[in-house]
């Protein structure tokens, strides 16, 4: 009987410490699982977003601001415009901060791409006619010489600012204008197309430039000094641009916070001295 009852203290024993054992395994298992995913939790998120020199500033901005949100990221300059839409739709970048909503539209169409801009959207900025030779455009002589962006979009809401003005009529219910819509042109005004980086360039060679407030502000120019200006900035929203797969994701929708935060737009009213014209 003793035998027996020994027996099975030992094995009770041996039980127990299996149990222990076991418990103690299972514990440090779950440690584990805990601590891994915690790891991949705080691995911050590298960003890489296209901007150009008009927008390098805000952009740099922004970078601490993604940083408190979890994220790493840097920007990638670009040179013109078209080529930060290339570069965000074949994913050489994540997403880009430049160009206004229309002119996105229409290099989707051209190059059957697939970018869209995050809403909300951010900010708008002013397109205008400029002159260092005459104050109006009255004064400018018949047959004046006026830079004109020569990309269907900015062309189209170039010519609009003269139609809206009165200076020159274009044919009804053309959706995009070009220079072959003008139908009335009263002060013959010669309008020379050009890339719209190069409009603000040619001022002293023109005698009146279409240019972005963005651009004129880049060169040291006042972009308040306009001779007539766009009535309908809004409808040329500026914003995050994605790939469409990418317009659910988180990171995009914290950029865009980003952008529109408060801290943001105090840097921007700040250092661009109102030039973006927020949009609420």
């Amino acid at each position: 009987m003793k035998k027996i009852g020994m027996m099975l203290v030992v094995l009770l024993l041996m039980t127990l410490v299996a149990g222990c054992s076991g418990s103690s395994n299972e514990e440090a298992s779950v440690e584990e699982v805990t601590t891994e995913e915690s790891a991949v939790e705080k691995e911050p998120l590298d960003l890489v977003i296209a901007c150009a020199e008009t927008t390098q500033a805000l952009v740099d901005a922004v970078i601490p601001v993604m940083e408190e949100k979890g994220y790493q990221m840097t920007y990638q300059m670009f040179d013109n415009n078209v080529n930060t839409m290339v570069a965000t739709n074949d994913e050489s970048v994540d997403g880009l901060f430049l160009v206004h909503k229309p002119f996105m539209e229409n290099f989707n169409k051209a190059n059957d791409a697939d970018l869209v801009m995050m809403e909300p959207h951010v900010f708008a900025v002013g397109m205008g006619v400029f002159s260092e030779r005459y104050e109006s455009i009255e004064e400018m002589p018949e047959g004046a010489s006026v830079a004109i962006m020569n990309d269907a979009m900015n062309m189209d809401r170039g010519l609009r600012i003269f139609s809206d003005a009165g200076y020159i009529k274009l044919s009804e219910d053309v959706e995009r204008a070009t220079l072959l819509d003008i139908e009335e042109n009263p002060m013959g005004l010669n309008f020379v197309e050009m890339d719209q980086t190069q409009t603000v360039r040619s001022l002293q060679d023109m005698d009146a430039v279409v240019a972005f407030f963005s651009h004129m502000k880049n060169a040291g120019k006042d972009f308040d000094n306009y001779i007539i200006r766009d009535q309908r900035p809004e409808n040329y929203p500026q914003g995050v641009i994605v790939k469409e797969k990418n317009a659910d994701a988180q990171w995009a929708k914290d950029l865009v916070d980003a952008f529109r935060s408060e801290e943001i737009r105090a840097f921007a009213d700040d250092y661009y001295g109102g030039l973006y014209e927020y949009i609420d």
